[in-house]
């Protein structure tokens, strides 16, 4: 029913203010795909029925105490905790030049108690301090307001006790339930708030304020937010009983006190603790769920392909300005994306962990507490496709693939029909409403790498000398991908000999063997194994031309504007090779490419790369070479 009324009224948000609500109201919420916000107004044990509470896009709270509650007992994001005071009716707690109450003197000093009945509310705590009062001020009156809960006597029962053991009957009242509050307060010289736990907000101290009643509270919990002491009220300690009677002596004494007390506390109600700013503050955070997205963004392959995703991340930052963009992707890939301005918040995860449950759970947890929006899926596997799920995303876009497909809620089905590699990604973008296409690649090198890079090249440069980098190795999966180490060799030899080029070895520490065979070769500076995925952004951007295969220096190359000479073999170029203009791209077309096997069935192993000539690469790089205006090699200079 919940849920028709939600669509039939055409709801935005949905609110829950109580935590059974809540649990309805969230399903709802979910299965209507509205933002869910939740009001906290008190403190909710840590069990499993609270933590609803905690599980709104927004999360309300009454004082600072609630919110600091809400933070560490159940772990809500600090940035979606707003804080919001409760409000009085200033038309109903008002009081009218014509019913000011007379001075104290002319009759009993009142003092008033409101709350429920309990041992946390200090009833009797106070009882014992007014009978410290009353043995030198019998003129006094004190009203006890509320009861236990239904079906409950047993504290009363200690309250009357109490008052008879300590010969309080002639001045103290239990008046019971009441609901002329407003009344009450306003007849009243003295409210006493004694209780020995937090209150999460104390209505009651507000209320008392609006009519001009002064306060005498426990300082501690949501009346911190209200009192100050010595300006707005008078604050002790839990428990204390001597202070608590030397407080109500002290305004017993000095009317002229409370009366400034009382005055500055209604001020401050009339300016910040009305119904008209509660209502303002609670419309602010629904305005500012309409118009805020918080949008996450998966993409947790390779070095390359997270390149890749670089323009398709721009065009949503374009798409939506405001929202706020989180980018879930592999840790040991978080430096090459340590600059990007695009998004808002980078979550590195491990996804070797994702085939264990509990690790999966975990992250599904994290992105469920940042109550995303919507989810764009550029990884497209199984995992990916239960995160999106289980982090609650309302609306989750991406390829449908495999099994899991089908826990996208928005999804594209073209994932096989062959296209480069933005434009594949664009078909996602197109259904979020990204109309504009824009595929240049972007990266952004650290300054501290930069220089670190600066300090490796430098005692090996010569001014004016080209520089030429060679990629040697590939991913271990990918061992088809590596064009064959004696003609890498020879063609250094004949750019070191014929071209004056000075050859720059770039790799992992898993390319190492494919390295050491460089270890006296002329003019080749090896760097395999010796620079962080930090420095290769300027090592790559400080070259003239890259010499490559089908690997992830290729798209750093692309994305920092290098000349770019690439080597295809088992993948197609059509389909993998990185928008990069003038880039000169080498295969063999044999009819058994592509063929996307790490193991190369061909009798003659590696052909397709085989069949790339030496010659045919070095003609490549120098007519890449022709295009470039040398500078010289200074320090932070680049082609």
């Amino acid at each position: 029913r919940l849920i028709e009324v939600i669509e039939r009224e055409k709801i935005d948000i949905v609110h829950a203010r109580s935590r059974v609500p809540a649990w309805l109201a969230w399903f709802a919420a979910l299965a209507t795909r509205r933002p869910f916000v939740t009001t906290c107004h008190g403190y909710y044990s840590a069990h499993p029925l609270s933590w609803i509470m905690g599980w709104g896009k927004r999360v309300i709270v009454i004082s600072r105490v609630i919110g600091r509650h809400m933070i560490d007992d159940f772990k809500v994001p600090p940035d979606k905790i707003r804080l919001v005071h409760r409000g009085v009716d200033l038309s109903e707690f008002s009081e009218s030049p014509a019913e000011e109450k007379p001075a104290f003197r002319e009759r009993s000093f009142r003092i008033i108690n409101v709350g429920r009945f309990s041992p946390i509310k200090g009833q009797v705590e106070f009882l014992k301090a007014v009978h410290l009062v009353h043995r030198k001020h019998p003129d006094l009156e004190v009203w006890l307001v509320g009861s236990e809960q239904k079906g409950r006597t047993r504290y009363t029962e200690t309250i009357r006790q109490t008052i008879q053991q300590l010969h309080l009957g002639g001045c103290v009242k239990i008046l019971g339930t009441r609901r002329d509050i407003p009344g009450l307060l306003k007849e009243a010289d003295l409210l006493v708030l004694p209780t020995l736990v937090p209150e999460a907000f104390g209505r009651v101290v507000i209320e008392a304020g609006a009519v001009g009643t002064p306060v005498l509270a426990t300082g501690l919990g949501g009346v911190l937010d209200i009192i100050e002491h010595g300006r707005d009220g008078l604050l002790v300690s839990p428990g204390d009983i001597q202070g608590m009677a030397q407080a109500i002596e002290e305004i017993m004494k000095d009317p002229a006190r409370g009366r400034a007390l009382a005055a500055n506390l209604k001020a401050r109600v009339q300016e910040e603790f009305n119904l008209e700013k509660m209502a303002e503050a609670t419309c602010r955070v629904y305005q500012e769920i309409i118009s805020e997205k918080r949008i996450l963004l998966i993409k947790l392959g390779s070095m390359g392909d997270l390149i890749l995703a670089v323009p398709s991340f721009r065009m949503i930052r374009r798409r939506f300005p405001d929202a706020h963009l989180a980018l879930l992707i592999d840790r040991r890939l978080g430096q090459i994306l340590s600059g990007i301005p695009y998004v808002n918040e980078i979550i590195p995860v491990d996804r070797r962990k994702f085939s264990r449950p509990g690790y999966l759970l975990r992250i599904a947890k994290r992105l469920r507490r940042e109550d995303f929006d919507l989810s764009v899926d550029f990884q497209n596997s199984k995992w990916t496709h239960l995160l999106s799920f289980l982090g609650g995303a309302r609306e989750r876009y991406g390829f449908s693939r495999g099994m899991f497909g089908f826990l996208l809620n928005r999804p594209d089905r073209s994932f096989s029909v062959s296209d480069s590699p933005v434009r594949h990604q664009h078909r996602i973008l197109s259904k979020l409403g990204v109309r504009e296409f824009d595929e240049d690649l972007e990266l952004w090198a650290d300054p501290s790498a930069e220089r670190s890079m600066e300090e490796k090249l430098l005692p090996h440069l010569k001014e004016g000398e080209k520089l030429i980098g060679f990629v040697v190795g590939s991913s271990p999966n990918w061992p088809t991908k590596r064009w064959p180490a004696a003609y890498f060799q020879e063609l250094a030899a004949r750019l070191v000999t014929e071209a004056g080029c000075h050859v720059i070895l770039i790799g992992s520490s898993e390319d190492a063997a494919a390295g050491a065979v460089w270890q006296h070769s002329e003019g080749v500076l090896n760097l395999i194994g010796k620079t962080s995925l930090a420095e290769l952004v300027p090592l790559i951007r400080k070259l003239d031309v890259l010499v490559t295969g089908d690997t992830a220096p290729l798209h750093v190359a692309a994305a920092v504007q290098t000349k770019i000479v690439a080597l295809f073999g088992p993948t197609d170029p059509k389909r993998h090779m990185p928008p990069a203009q003038g880039a000169r791209v080498l295969a063999s077309r044999l009819p058994c490419q592509p063929c996307y096997s790490g193991v190369c069935r061909n009798p003659d192993n590696l052909a397709c790369l085989k069949q790339i000539s030496v010659t045919e690469v070095r003609d490549a790089v120098l007519r890449q070479l022709s295009q470039i205006q040398k500078v010289p090699h200074e320090l932070g200079a680049r082609s």
